[in-house]
């Protein structure tokens, strides 16, 4: 299965089993800013999204709270985009580890067409792990049981993923400023291809001027 004028290499959709054994997994292992997705369509589960990102940076509120933003080419144009927010720390030994619990939100933001003039926005919430202590200069994490469904596109956009499942890990850079700055860009990215407004994840300044965040997600 094909999407007419694809983004480049580091997205594609491929077929194979569930099991791994039978299909190279280029989602596992990571080095280096950035992450590795897979994202599988729950209604046709051999239908695969195998989503790589060159670049990874994060802001830290605190312990509890952080924001993810991962992407693939220019921040100006890229072919992909994935904002994670951490609304709460699991804590090694005393958290629970329920195959059902999301403590993040998750937005998985595709752009096709020769132009990259079509886009689709993914939503949903996951399962967020940090493998460091929050706050360093490099965040590494795994996340899993994100559902995601398509939340906004344009018209033009062909929506191959239907109710999905992602999860994979990644690694991002800390850089407040620079997250800040991105997330700003990357919205009106948005709002330039969907022709309204359409947040995926706010920066600090249009939070507090709202008064704070995205509502938290219960454990």
């Amino acid at each position: 299965m094909t999407n007419a004028g694809p983004p480049p290499v580091a997205l594609a959709i491929v077929t194979c089993a569930l099991t791994l054994s039978g299909c190279s997994a280029p989602w596992l292992g990571l080095a280096g800013d950035g992450g590795k997705f897979r994202i599988i369509n729950q209604d046709n589960p051999d239908t695969m999204l195998f989503s790589r990102f060159e670049t990874g940076i994060y802001r830290y509120e605190d312990q509890n709270e952080v924001t993810v933003l991962l992407f693939d080419g220019p921040l100006e144009n890229p072919s992909q985009a994935v904002t994670i927010r951490m609304l709460w720390r699991p804590k090694a030994g005393a958290t629970p580890i329920d195959p059902d619990a999301t403590n993040s939100t998750v937005h998985y933001v595709i752009l096709t067409g020769k132009d990259r003039d079509e886009i689709g926005i993914y939503s949903g919430a996951g399962y967020l792990y940090p493998r460091v202590k929050v706050g360093r200069p490099s965040l590494s994490a795994s996340i899993w049981q994100a559902n995601l469904h398509l939340d906004s596109s344009t018209d033009g956009f062909r929506d191959l993923l239907g109710q999905a499942m992602l999860k994979g890990r990644f690694s991002a850079r800390r850089d407040d400023i620079e997250t800040d700055t991105a997330l700003r860009r990357l919205n009106q990215l948005i709002q330039e291809r969907l022709g309204y407004p359409r947040l995926v994840h706010a920066d600090t300044s249009v939070e507090n001027a709202a008064g704070g965040g995205e509502g938290v997600i219960s454990q």
